[in-house]
């Protein structure tokens, strides 16, 4: 078995270019679990997989570099799923859907193929280098659970691999976290779309789901009492007005648990939203990041403090001038007048407008190609 640990770009590279590893049974580390894989084209490796698993078949993940991927290969993303991918790739959650195409018929299942985008960064690399999909499955004989302790994986199960890419030894989670599996059900004839989990992993099946039923857009600034209540209130009645499939929250970096600014409450009730007296502050969570679809700040600092702390979710975090196309802050009215609230109630409504237009227009591309 050739080991491949921790290689820099232009090894990598190096190494691809002497051997492509077109028929290899690949050793790789998603970001949360070891698994055995291979090249998408390569049928051979493909059975011969299913044979070390002992199995005439089973379901393997399309692990794929980016979304930008599937636009590359031309393949025809459900709209309902693109939003989960936008939301959850790089990530724990493997969706599979309806894909008539021969290049993934010795992978699919009852017609569906499944896809996710792995957190690990080297093997999403690999991955781009491959010019194709790595097929993954986890390592075990069918039935029996998955090995993921690297050192009793090469004990015992040294023989099944032809390569194995190591990350960083840092990169390495402890204990087991496979992904979340779940199929997506078309609309037909007197049903409506929905989202069946066929295995629940890390991420919470009810996280997706209500992802699914209505993603959420989360506005963050920094004691969230003055300018994201104010985004998160007006955002709710446009989106009710448009009738758009979203939902609105709203979040600080701050300990939460005080009442908006009574300026912000003023301006808000003078339009008629009057819940905004109902808003108590709280401070952004883990679990708020990963359930949100897109995450705006008022600020650049808070938007790069946010994807320091969630690396896996900077896709999804922006401030709320960039998404709508303008540069620097909005600045915060705490302590000013209340006509300089006003001001930023203005700006933050303008944004929210051209926000709403671009989602309309599908023009909210929250995950690109890595650079």
């Amino acid at each position: 078995m050739l080991k491949i640990k921790n290689p820099s770009d232009k090894k990598l590279i190096k190494i691809l270019k002497k051997e492509p590893f077109t028929n290899s049974t690949i050793m790789h580390y998603t970001g949360n679990m070891w698994g055995i894989g291979c090249r998408l084209s390569s049928l051979e490796s493909v059975e011969r997989i299913n044979r070390l698993k002992q199995r005439s078949k089973g379901g393997m993940i399309v692990l794929v570099p980016d979304l930008a991927w599937f636009e590359s290969w031309q393949i025809e993303v459900p709209e309902r799923v693109q939003s989960l991918m936008q939301q959850y790739f790089p990530g724990n959650l493997s969706i599979a859907f309806t894909l008539e195409d021969p290049r993934f018929e010795h992978v699919a299942v009852n017609g569906k193929v499944a896809f996710r985008v792995p957190t690990d960064p080297l093997l999403r690399y690999f991955i781009d280098l491959l010019g194709e999909p790595l097929i993954s499955t986890s390592i075990n004989i069918s039935s029996l659970p998955a090995e993921n302790d690297p050192v009793r994986l090469e004990k015992m199960f040294g023989s099944w691999f032809d390569v194995a890419l190591f990350p960083p030894a840092k990169a390495l989670s402890e204990g087991d976290n496979p992904s979340t599996l779940v199929e997506y059900v078309a609309k037909s004839e007197g049903s409506l779309e929905e989202l069946k989990c066929l295995r629940e992993g890390s991420i919470p099946f009810y996280q997706i789901k209500q992802s699914f039923s209505l993603p959420v857009v989360m506005f963050v600034c920094t004691a969230n009492i003055c300018r994201s209540p104010i985004a998160e209130k007006l955002f709710a009645r446009k989106i009710k007005e448009q009738q758009l499939r979203l939902t609105t929250d709203s979040s600080g970096l701050l300990e939460g648990g005080h009442m908006i600014s009574l300026s912000s409450m003023q301006l808000l009730m003078e339009q008629g939203i009057l819940d905004a007296q109902e808003h108590v502050s709280k401070k952004i969570s883990p679990d708020m990041v990963s359930g949100s679809w897109l995450i705006l700040t008022m600020e650049e600092r808070q938007r790069d403090f946010l994807r320091e702390a969630y690396p896996d979710a900077t896709r999804k975090i922006f401030t709320l001038n960039e998404i709508a196309g303008f540069a620097g802050d909005i600045t915060d009215p705490y302590g000013s007048e209340l006509e300089f609230y006003r001001e930023t109630y203005k700006i933050i409504e303008e944004r929210l407008d051209i926000l709403i237009q671009r989602i309309r227009n599908n023009d909210i591309n929250n995950n690109t190609k890595d650079e």
